[in-house]
Protein backbone atom coordinates (compact mmCIF):
# COMPACT_ATOMS: atom_id res chain seq x y z
CA UNK A 1 0.00 0.00 0.00
CA UNK A 2 1.22 3.59 -0.27
CA UNK A 3 1.15 4.01 3.66
CA UNK A 4 3.40 0.90 3.63
CA UNK A 5 5.89 2.39 0.85
CA UNK A 6 5.82 5.95 3.12
CA UNK A 7 6.91 4.26 5.75
CA UNK A 8 9.41 2.12 4.41
CA UNK A 9 10.42 5.37 2.93
CA UNK A 10 10.43 7.16 6.46
CA UNK A 11 12.69 4.49 7.64
CA UNK A 12 15.35 4.29 4.84
CA UNK A 13 15.49 8.03 5.71
CA UNK A 14 15.52 7.49 8.95
CA UNK A 15 18.48 4.93 8.64
CA UNK A 16 20.30 7.44 5.94
CA UNK A 17 20.25 10.60 8.57
CA UNK A 18 22.78 8.74 10.78
CA UNK A 19 24.66 6.44 7.87
CA UNK A 20 25.22 8.55 5.22
CA UNK A 21 25.66 12.39 4.18
CA UNK A 22 24.03 14.61 1.47
CA UNK A 23 20.43 14.38 0.45
CA UNK A 24 18.43 12.27 -1.90
CA UNK A 25 15.41 12.48 -4.09
CA UNK A 26 13.41 9.29 -4.13
CA UNK A 27 11.12 7.09 -6.03
CA UNK A 28 9.47 4.11 -4.69
CA UNK A 29 6.70 1.94 -6.56
CA UNK A 30 5.62 -1.26 -6.43
CA UNK A 31 3.11 -3.66 -8.93
CA UNK A 32 0.34 -5.08 -6.71
CA UNK A 33 -1.20 -8.45 -8.20
CA UNK A 34 -4.37 -6.13 -9.00
CA UNK A 35 -2.28 -5.18 -12.22
CA UNK A 36 -2.02 -1.79 -10.36
CA UNK A 37 1.37 0.65 -10.16
CA UNK A 38 1.53 2.38 -6.81
CA UNK A 39 4.16 5.13 -6.43
CA UNK A 40 5.44 7.67 -4.68
CA UNK A 41 7.82 10.78 -5.69
CA UNK A 42 9.61 13.05 -3.46
CA UNK A 43 11.72 15.55 -5.23
CA UNK A 44 12.73 15.64 -9.31
CA UNK A 45 13.01 11.78 -10.43
CA UNK A 46 10.22 10.91 -12.03
CA UNK A 47 8.56 7.56 -13.39
CA UNK A 48 6.27 7.30 -16.41
CA UNK A 49 3.93 5.15 -17.81
CA UNK A 50 4.02 4.81 -21.53
CA UNK A 51 0.86 3.13 -23.35
CA UNK A 52 0.87 2.43 -26.79
CA UNK A 53 3.81 4.43 -28.00
CA UNK A 54 2.39 7.84 -25.73
CA UNK A 55 3.23 9.15 -22.02
CA UNK A 56 -0.14 7.47 -20.14
CA UNK A 57 0.75 8.74 -16.35
CA UNK A 58 3.16 10.11 -14.37
CA UNK A 59 4.80 11.19 -11.25
CA UNK A 60 4.67 15.26 -10.76
CA UNK A 61 7.43 16.77 -9.20
CA UNK A 62 7.76 18.37 -5.70
CA UNK A 63 10.12 21.12 -5.52
CA UNK A 64 10.09 24.13 -3.19
CA UNK A 65 11.25 26.15 -6.34
CA UNK A 66 13.17 25.84 -9.22
CA UNK A 67 16.13 24.10 -8.73
CA UNK A 68 15.59 23.12 -4.80
CA UNK A 69 13.59 20.13 -5.16
CA UNK A 70 12.28 18.15 -2.15
CA UNK A 71 15.04 15.50 -0.71
CA UNK A 72 15.48 13.31 2.57
CA UNK A 73 18.49 14.17 4.39
CA UNK A 74 19.11 14.80 8.18
CA UNK A 75 19.00 18.79 7.81
CA UNK A 76 15.98 18.65 5.24
CA UNK A 77 12.16 19.57 6.68
CA UNK A 78 11.12 17.42 3.58
CA UNK A 79 9.58 14.02 4.54
CA UNK A 80 7.55 10.75 2.84
CA UNK A 81 4.47 12.00 3.38
CA UNK A 82 5.32 15.54 1.66
CA UNK A 83 5.11 13.05 -1.40
CA UNK A 84 3.09 12.79 -4.42
CA UNK A 85 1.34 9.46 -5.28
CA UNK A 86 0.55 7.87 -8.48
CA UNK A 87 -1.93 5.03 -8.60
CA UNK A 88 -2.14 3.44 -12.64
CA UNK A 89 -3.49 0.01 -13.72
CA UNK A 90 -1.30 -1.28 -15.77
CA UNK A 91 -2.18 -2.86 -19.11
CA UNK A 92 0.30 -5.72 -21.07
CA UNK A 93 2.40 -3.38 -23.37
CA UNK A 94 2.92 -0.51 -21.02
CA UNK A 95 6.55 0.20 -20.53
CA UNK A 96 7.64 2.15 -17.62
CA UNK A 97 10.63 4.03 -17.38
CA UNK A 98 11.92 5.30 -13.64
CA UNK A 99 14.97 8.18 -13.83
CA UNK A 100 16.59 10.64 -12.13
CA UNK A 101 16.71 14.71 -13.18
CA UNK A 102 19.27 13.82 -15.41
CA UNK A 103 17.32 12.19 -17.15
CA UNK A 104 13.84 14.41 -17.78
CA UNK A 105 16.37 17.66 -17.45
CA UNK A 106 17.91 16.56 -21.04
CA UNK A 107 15.57 14.66 -22.62
CA UNK A 108 11.99 16.08 -24.20
CA UNK A 109 9.14 13.37 -24.02
CA UNK A 110 9.34 13.23 -28.03
CA UNK A 111 12.89 11.76 -27.80
CA UNK A 112 12.23 9.95 -24.76
CA UNK A 113 9.26 8.43 -26.36
CA UNK A 114 11.41 7.68 -29.91
CA UNK A 115 14.26 5.77 -27.54
CA UNK A 116 11.82 3.67 -25.76
CA UNK A 117 10.33 3.05 -29.03
CA UNK A 118 13.74 2.02 -30.35
CA UNK A 119 13.99 -1.70 -29.04
CA UNK A 120 11.56 -3.59 -26.60
CA UNK A 121 14.45 -5.07 -24.64
CA UNK A 122 14.51 -2.79 -20.99
CA UNK A 123 18.12 -2.99 -20.44
CA UNK A 124 18.97 -1.54 -24.37
CA UNK A 125 16.41 1.32 -23.41
CA UNK A 126 17.92 1.91 -20.03
CA UNK A 127 21.47 2.00 -21.96
CA UNK A 128 20.27 4.32 -24.24
CA UNK A 129 18.09 6.76 -22.26
CA UNK A 130 21.38 7.11 -20.06
CA UNK A 131 23.85 7.44 -23.00
CA UNK A 132 21.56 9.94 -24.61
CA UNK A 133 21.32 12.05 -21.60
CA UNK A 134 24.27 12.07 -20.75
CA UNK A 135 25.39 12.95 -24.51
CA UNK A 136 22.84 15.90 -24.20
CA UNK A 137 23.92 17.12 -20.88
CA UNK A 138 27.17 17.78 -22.09
CA UNK A 139 26.10 19.97 -25.34
CA UNK A 140 26.11 23.48 -24.80
CA UNK A 141 23.65 24.40 -27.44
CA UNK A 142 21.20 21.24 -27.21
CA UNK A 143 17.12 22.51 -26.59
CA UNK A 144 16.65 20.73 -23.23
CA UNK A 145 13.66 21.02 -20.95
CA UNK A 146 16.05 22.60 -18.34
CA UNK A 147 17.32 24.96 -20.37
CA UNK A 148 13.61 26.43 -21.32
CA UNK A 149 12.81 26.58 -17.44
CA UNK A 150 15.99 28.11 -16.54
CA UNK A 151 15.50 30.71 -19.12
CA UNK A 152 12.48 31.52 -18.06
CA UNK A 153 14.10 31.64 -14.44
CA UNK A 154 17.03 34.31 -15.73
CA UNK A 155 19.55 31.85 -15.32
CA UNK A 156 22.40 33.78 -16.93
CA UNK A 157 24.02 30.20 -18.38
CA UNK A 158 20.79 29.25 -19.97
CA UNK A 159 19.97 33.31 -21.52
CA UNK A 160 19.36 31.48 -24.68
CA UNK A 161 16.88 28.71 -23.93
CA UNK A 162 19.55 25.94 -24.54
CA UNK A 163 22.06 24.21 -23.26
CA UNK A 164 22.56 20.57 -21.24
CA UNK A 165 22.61 20.06 -17.51
CA UNK A 166 25.41 17.89 -16.12
CA UNK A 167 23.41 15.92 -13.27
CA UNK A 168 23.03 12.59 -11.96
CA UNK A 169 21.33 10.24 -15.12
CA UNK A 170 20.37 6.98 -13.61
CA UNK A 171 16.95 4.48 -15.03
CA UNK A 172 15.40 1.79 -14.88
CA UNK A 173 13.16 0.17 -17.61
CA UNK A 174 10.89 -2.57 -17.27
CA UNK A 175 8.06 -3.66 -19.86
CA UNK A 176 4.71 -5.31 -18.76
CA UNK A 177 4.14 -8.84 -20.23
Amino acid sequence: TIDEMKAKLLSAAQYADVAATGASTALVASIGEDDILRSICLGDCQLLVIRDGSIFSRTRETTHYFECPYQLSEDSPDRPKDSTILSTKLMSGDVLVAGSDGVFDNLDDASLLEIVSSSNKPNIVAQKLASESRRVSLDPEAPTPFAKVAQKNRYANYSNGVGGKVDDISCVVANII
